[in-house]
């Protein structure tokens, strides 16, 4: 056994060293924005170029201003149907649905698409550099961790292999491995921290040693029935900086009240497909005036798990017409269809994987237990957190979606979440962010 100080002791110091790079990488990031990110706001454009940056706001807020009165009427078509949802009239109801699906032109994303327009061209960052800049301060995270393991004399590695009693690696290798994990955040130490101490590794156990086959008996039932890990109970800091475009939807997609209502769906489109693909794809579509559309979901989880937001969280984007302005969108890249008389489904693979992976459910599930702890949204799967399907004749997200699975996700975070003081002080802290709250201070954002 490795004694419990031998570990956390040199991992408490990588924790403090950590935290230290971490500001250093905010400071960083604050100086790109402010002396790099803002060079090209400030530059003063030339008359025609200011003329058709005034045409494009002024046609921009025109098709926003229409949209939204289109969403207005699509809202009482939906009441109405809502309303019929246990009566006999199913003529009455389809006659709805039909008006309803009329307006899916300019409030819907329609998840209805050929995978030949799917990744026909790299796929660009909506901001410009954004990638670079994150490239270079990750760069220089790491210059910082190496510094810092260097001039703090913090050797991680050889500390581990002493307690081994293994062979220890040459100092300047263990200062650079050091460093990189220093330099990745203090997320991954802490997560590891908690790991251990809560396995309680440590040489004092007073426990007998047990024979290989009463090891194997010991963890027999964990396989058999899994257990939650550490990084499943924990918070995960969720990236939100409002979102693409943000600044675009400062005036237009207001709502009239914070969300109450989540929608989640799949995107049709190839799992194997980025971001900046379906940023690209939904906002290359064209409403029934031919208008470029803004934004679509609130929310996009990849395969790998990668949360990304797309419209800011206190705006509405075009993923459920009729319920937009009320809902937010989360929605998973892929398509999870596969019965093949839906047109675009997804019965041979040729979207990618028929299912979202585990790492897409858990995050997606994340995303939706935090809108319930900061929005009035009830952990209510009948009608407050609810399948595109079940306000729209469409399949989304599709059959072999895991609804079952999805649920008990939300419902394990929110319990578990609830019961930590941790986690809610980090909510607390999340509620600071901008972009979030329709009203804040009794005006609106």
């Amino acid at each position: 056994m490795i004694p419990l100080n031998a570990i956390l002791v040199p991992l408490s110091a990588a924790l403090g060293l950590s935290v230290v790079v971490e500001r250093i990488l905010e400071f960083i990031q604050n100086v790109f924005e402010r002396f790099l990110g803002g060079q090209a706001g400030r530059k003063i454009p030339d008359e025609a170029g200011a003329k058709k940056q005034i045409d494009e706001l002024e046609k921009t807020h025109v098709a926003a201003a229409r949209q939204q009165e289109i969403e207005k009427k699509a809202e009482e078509v939906a009441k109405q149907r809502a309303m019929l949802q246990a009566t006999t009239d199913p003529a009455k109801r389809k006659e709805l649905t039909d008006e309803l699906a009329q307006f899916e032109k300019d409030g819907e994303w329609g998840e209805r698409f050929s995978d030949s327009i799917i990744i026909v061209e790299e796929a660009t960052d909506p901001d410009d550099g954004k990638t670079f800049k994150a490239f270079i301060v990750q760069l220089l995270g790491f210059a910082a961790g190496i510094i810092a393991a260097h001039y703090g004399g913090l050797q991680l590695f050889n500390s581990f292999l002493k307690a081994l009693g293994k062979p220890e690696m040459a100092p300047w290798l263990d200062y650079m491995l050091t460093g990189l994990f220093i330099g990745g955040g203090s997320g991954p130490v802490h997560t590891l921290i908690r790991f251990i101490s809560e396995r309680k590794v440590s040489a004092d156990d007073a426990a007998p040693a047990k024979s290989e086959t009463q090891m194997v008996a010991a963890i027999a039932p964990a396989i058999i029935v899994p257990r939650p890990e550490p990084e499943d109970v924990e918070w995960v800091d969720i990236p939100y900086d409002g979102g693409v475009d943000r600044e675009k939807l400062e005036g237009i997609h207001r709502r009239p009240a914070d969300p109450n209502l989540v929608v989640y769906h799949h995107t049709a489109m190839s799992s194997r497909s980025t971001f900046e693909d379906v940023v690209r794809v939904i906002k290359s579509r064209t409403d029934s005036q031919g208008n470029h559309w803004i934004t679509g979901y609130n929310c996009v989880i990849l395969a790998d798990g990668s949360i990304h937001a797309f419209c800011r969280w206190d705006r509405y984007g075009n993923h459920a017409v009729g319920y937009n302005r009320q809902s937010l969108g989360i929605t998973f890249n892929g398509n999870f269809e596969t019965n093949p008389k839906v047109p675009f489904s997804n019965p041979d693979g040729r979207f990618g994987a028929p299912r979202p992976t585990e790492a897409q459910l858990k995050a997606g599930a994340r995303i939706v237990t935090l809108w319930s702890l900061i929005y009035p949204i009830p952990i209510d799967f009948e009608k407050a957190i609810i399948p595109h399907k079940q306000i729209s004749p469409k399949t989304c997200p599709g059959n072999m979606f895991p609804y079952d699975e999805f649920k008990k996700l939300v419902e394990f975070y929110r319990g578990q979440w609830e019961k930590s003081a941790a986690v809610k002080q980090r909510i607390a802290s999340f509620k600071l962010k901008p972009y979030l709250y329709v009203e804040k201070g009794g005006k609106t954002a």
